[in-house]
């Protein structure tokens, strides 16, 4: 089992779709909405959000901003295109499972085209090549295959997930080569690619997460919000109005400015909810369960 703690441990970092900044947020509580037949354990849910929050604010967002600030844009660009060819094998894997077979070979294609002309996945060929790329994971595997979501969870600094999507994550660990290889110093390699990778992704998403921040509202709400939605357009393999999950494989180099405004379900806030679908180059959240970590430690 030490594995699983190293999966759930070092991806405290690649949960940051869904970190903010740790500023004190107060609700009221009599003015949040009953929790709904998707999120019935809301008030644990709200305190773990609580405690995911402060922990961001006080380790992830300020080593993100250093990052920032000691790395060029061409750098960063570098290293998220290597950690997205890193997963390759996971998205392989479950584009055959899901009978995706034009999407397989793609994902073959680009992996074989990054990893050689590309130098490692450094840079991305395959894609002025035509072959764009997409993300997939178990937990949309098993949507395809018929699977319910199950009850919302928030796990602190894990972030957003749901019981199908957060079990499916522990099989796509499974999926990855680095989890069984062995040689000397894999722990080593597996810890730091996992830590490479979150303060990546939390530094791709300060902008989208800080204008979210400004506009208020209820954080949770919106966060359970996008990360809904964006489940439900990847599992559709983006037949939404909305961007796939915001993994390695949907993070813009460009830092995104139009962001969604806020959230809640649509029962709980309409108006923002909207905003998601209609916000053009939203970031939308999703489990960063789906990046690539080992297993084993």
């Amino acid at each position: 089992m030490r594995g699983l703690v190293s999966v759930l441990t070092l991806a405290a970092c690649l949960a940051v779709p869904t970190l903010a900044s740790a500023q004190e947020i107060a609700p009221d509580t009599s003015a949040r909405p009953a929790a709904d037949a998707g999120d019935p354990w809301q008030g644990f849910n709200r305190g773990m959000f609580s405690v995911h929050q402060a922990v961001d604010g006080a380790v992830l967002e300020p080593v993100a901003r250093g990052y920032r600030a000691v790395t060029p844009r061409p750098l960063r660009t570098g290293v998220l295109n290597f950690l997205r060819n890193l997963k390759s094998p996971v998205v392989f894997a479950n584009d055959v499972l899901q009978g995706e077979v034009n999407r397989a070979g793609t994902t073959a294609g680009r992996f074989a085209i990054n990893t050689t002309i590309g130098i490692a996945g450094i840079f991305d060929p395959a894609t002025s090549m035509g072959l764009d790329r997409h993300d997939e994971d178990f937990g949309q595997t098993l949507a395809v295959w018929g699977v319910q979501s199950g009850p919302y969870v928030f796990v602190p600094v894990l972030g957003p997930t749901n019981v199908r999507d957060g079990a499916g994550r522990i099989v796509d660990s499974a999926f990855d080569p680095l989890t069984w290889a062995d040689f000397d110093d894999v722990n080593t390699v597996r810890a730091a690619r996992t830590v490479i990778a979150g303060v990546a992704q939390r530094e791709a998403l300060l902008d989208p997460i800080d204008s979210m921040e400004a506009q208020g509202g209820d954080l949770y709400l919106t966060y359970r919000a996008t990360y809904e939605v964006a489940r439900e357009a990847a599992i559709q393999n983006g037949r939404m109005d909305v961007q796939d999950s915001p993994d390695f494989d949907d993070i813009d180099e460009e830092p995104a400015t139009n962001t969604p405004n806020g959230g809640a379900s649509a029962e709980a806030n309409p108006q923002q909810t909207d905003q998601i679908h209609e916000a053009e180059n939203s970031v939308v959240f999703t489990e960063a369960l789906a990046l690539p970590t080992s297993m084993q430690d």
